[in-house]
């Protein structure tokens, strides 16, 4: 799932291995497979692969693709409290295109990614705002200085400084999502009230995961500006688990995460099914 991207010792041999008559099977790592209307890396992956472990889609030109479900987060549910703070998720990107596929792919698309972050935090009330903390992408920063960046505009931010995704979802009374990547695919996994936004026109969907998306967006969970995101944090601040336990937020999250981030309750009987 990890080292098949970049760690060159085990790709040799990985390429032994097959060479010698081994069986290639990928897991899906991390979010947007399945669900971007293009990705170079998503289609040779599974054009390599005996096996693709996708964490619940399926392909019906694409056999070997294997729905288990979410190989990579275990817990299913994470109690959340209305006297937490919220999180707002951010990420990083090379300045410079390094594959194609649906996502801010440039320096330009980046500045405007940051841009609505700032367009995000300005909109909410400062009583709502104080109480955010603002998460950084833990990787490398690729030179956009995001942290300084965010400071310029608001001097009171706090940072979360936690290590694990994991561990700061736990201290969340909601988070924030800003790509269409890993973080939001985990927290609606761990039942954590979950708001999205990010630029569909950089983001873009493919055919089929557009109902899915429909249904989020119906249930006001996901967002196609910075403005409406924040709108929708304001409405459900002070009372997040009626909005978030209501019947259509419920229904919504359950269809969507059977489609991409479904639950595994048991690996070692579903590895058997799915791979005998």
């Amino acid at each position: 799932s990890n080292s098949i991207f970049g760690d060159d010792f085990f790709k040799f041999w990985a390429a032994k291995k097959i060479e010698t008559g081994s069986k290639l099977i990928i897991g899906q790592h991390g979010g947007n497979f399945g669900m971007s209307k293009f990705s170079f890396h998503e289609c040779y992956q599974i054009e390599i692969a005996d096996k693709w472990l996708s964490w619940g889609w399926e392909s019906k030109g694409n056999p070997n693709i294997v729905p288990v479900g979410n190989i990579k987060t275990g817990a299913s549910r994470i109690p959340f409290s209305s006297k937490r703070e919220g999180l707002l998720v951010g990420m990083e990107l090379p300045r410079y295109s390094y594959h194609l596929y649906s996502a801010s792919i440039s320096a330009t698309q980046w500045i405007s990614y940051f841009q609505d972050q700032v367009k995000f935090l300005s909109e909410l009330p400062i009583h709502i705002r104080k109480f955010f903390l603002v998460r950084p992408h833990k990787g490398t920063d690729y030179g956009n200085c995001f942290k300084q960046r965010i400071r310029e505009h608001f001097k009171d931010v706090t940072f979360d400084t936690e290590s694990k995704m994991e561990t700061s979802a736990k201290k969340s009374r909601m988070l924030v999502s800003t790509y269409n990547a890993t973080t939001y695919l985990e927290s609606l996994l761990w039942n954590i009230p979950t708001i999205c936004f990010w630029n569909p026109l950089h983001w873009e969907l493919n055919d089929h995961a557009k109902p899915y998306f429909s249904l989020l967006k119906d249930a006001g969970i996901y967002h196609e500006t910075p403005e409406a995101a924040a709108s929708q944090v304001c409405e459900i601040w002070d009372d997040v688990a009626s909005w978030w336990e209501s019947e259509v937020v419920k229904s919504a999250r359950n269809e969507f995460c059977d489609q991409y981030s479904k639950q595994i309750k048991n690996m070692d009987e579903t590895a058997n099914h799915f791979l005998s």
